[in-house]
């Protein structure tokens, strides 16, 4: 009886350091992959990579692209706003400690309480407030200019992009860069079809510059 409690005793005492030798001895893996919409399979940029049961992780480049090195058997957690967190396993038996995959990512949607704010403190006064209003007509005059259409055309080709534009083309230069990964991108200037549309906007002209009648003389 004393004999098989000191076993037990000593088996209680080694097995964790036995658990946790056999846990230090999973190999490890170099783990890349692009992180990507399910809808379009175009990359998701940013995305966070966390390691379940850990404060290790680390973000995905702008095309959607990572890479790091994690154990087999570790669970990974992408997240990303806008999209349904994903886990994915790092299998294991894995050839030359690399593995390389796709995550495919769902988008969602955050709905929001809705918030009504009104000027005049509750909903009941708007109608009395709205059919007394009494607008300028420099104001309407102002409005009517502001939505011209011709001056809108005009002040497109003048001013320079904000940065949503500047962010939106950088992004989608990206999103085709991704779609042509591993491989050569098709050039335009080896295209037969391509050539016949410029010849054709050749004689009607488009590369002339004409003045437009039409556009009102503002200073702006």
């Amino acid at each position: 009886m004393v004999k098989q409690l000191l076993y037990i005793l000593l088996l209680a005492i080694l097995m964790p350091g036995m658990l946790h030798a056999q846990k230090k001895e999973r190999p490890v893996v170099q783990f890349s992959g692009f992180a990507m919409s399910s809808d379009s399979m175009i990359g998701i940029p940013f995305v966070h990579i966390g390691l379940r049961g850990t404060t290790r992780g680390g973000y995905a480049r702008a095309d959607g692209f990572f890479s790091f090195a994690v154990n087999e058997g570790d669970t990974l957690i992408l997240t990303c706003i806008g999209y349904v967190p994903t886990s994915y396993i790092v299998p294991g038996n894995v050839e030359d400690n690399k593995l390389s995959t796709i995550i495919q990512m769902a988008r969602t949607n955050y709905p929001l309480t809705q918030v009504d704010i009104y000027y005049w403190g509750d909903r009941s006064k708007f109608r009395p407030a709205f059919l007394a209003l009494k607008l300028d007509k420099s104001l309407e005059q102002r409005a009517a200019d502001n939505t011209n259409a011709s001056l809108l055309a005009a002040l497109a080709q003048d001013l320079p992009i904000d940065g949503g534009e500047a962010a939106q083309r950088y992004m989608q230069i990206r999103a085709a860069q991704a779609y042509y990964y591993g491989q050569q991108a098709p050039q335009n200037i080896f295209n037969p079809l391509a050539w016949a549309e410029f010849i054709r906007a050749l004689k009607r002209g488009d590369f002339k510059k004409k003045a437009d009648p039409q556009l009102p003389a503002h200073d702006y």
